[in-house]
């Protein structure tokens, strides 16, 4: 396995990074960040040969500037073949990644056999290094990329959406059941879940929580009276847990449960 980074390039200077490229001999894993608004939900991947010839190897979803995408590699265009790998941006802007050095071009069968060859040995001595210690960098580049998604989107969140102070663990922003769209995919169809809509009706409100004390973690919060039924009921729609609002707005450390006090019905989320 290696490790490349992606310079972003514009009319062929370097400006910054704008993600990495994690290869191995069976494809390649493409990670971007701070892709500009211009290139819309989606960028091309295109892998270039020793001829100089481009080819189309994929597409990375972008969301938020950010996109992953694992790519496989195909019979037209292998590790030893691939030169560089590019991603056209918008305009003479484009992320480009080198994996080798460019070498002269010939049409000789013998110095063909002497380029394949090269490659082969380039291949051979790159996949030498400490796989170990290329996995941990790795790893620990896409946690980080995964945090800054995620970071980045709650912020822009907290621009959006009015703030609520229930508790000193935790931020919270104030939404509507149309604004779960803002959740992770998987999350959507609570926007008409019967739990959801009948809490929002009764008390105008439902509240997104991220708490960061041992890991960051997303909870959506539907506001209710804590009683048996209703909590039997929250736990056939997922939710797991029930936060004591009144007592985190008295600043209560007890914050024990009893029948009758109000709070959020609580649902782990991703956003």
């Amino acid at each position: 396995m290696q490790f490349f980074y992606i310079d972003y390039m514009n009319n062929g200077k370097k400006e910054r990074n704008i993600g990495f490229l994690r290869v191995e001999n069976s494809g390649f894993c493409v990670g971007l960040r701070g892709v500009p608004q211009q290139c819309g939900d989606r960028c091309k991947v295109y892998a270039v040969d020793s001829d100089d010839e481009k080819i189309l190897m994929g597409i990375v979803p972008i969301k938020g500037g950010y996109g992953m995408e694992k790519i496989k590699w195909t019979q037209q265009v292998n590790l030893a073949r691939c030169m560089r790998v590019e991603i056209p941006l918008y305009g003479a802007r484009k992320g480009v990644c080198v994996l080798r050095d460019e070498y002269p071009k010939t049409k000789h069968n013998n110095s063909e056999r002497n380029d394949i060859n090269t490659s082969t040995e380039l291949v051979s001595k790159e996949t030498q290094i400490a796989k170990s210690a290329e996995q941990s960098v790795c790893d620990a580049l896409q946690e980080e990329m995964h945090e800054e998604i995620y970071a980045d989107k709650w912020q822009q969140l907290r621009k959006i959406y009015p703030e609520i102070h229930i508790c000193s663990e935790a931020q919270s922003i104030l939404i509507r059941p149309r604004d779960v769209v803002i959740l992770a995919a998987k999350y959507h169809e609570l926007a008409t879940n019967s739990f959801v809509l009948h809490s929002y009706y009764n008390y105008r409100q439902l509240l997104l929580f991220r708490y960061t004390q041992k890991e960051i973690l997303y909870y959506l919060g539907v506001p209710g009276v804590y009683y048996e039924r209703e909590q039997r009921i929250a736990q056939m729609f997922g939710f797991e847990g029930f936060e004591n609002g009144e007592a985190r707005m008295q600043q209560d450390a007890d914050n024990k449960l009893y029948k009758g006090c109000f709070g959020y019905y609580m649902k782990r989320v991703e956003i």
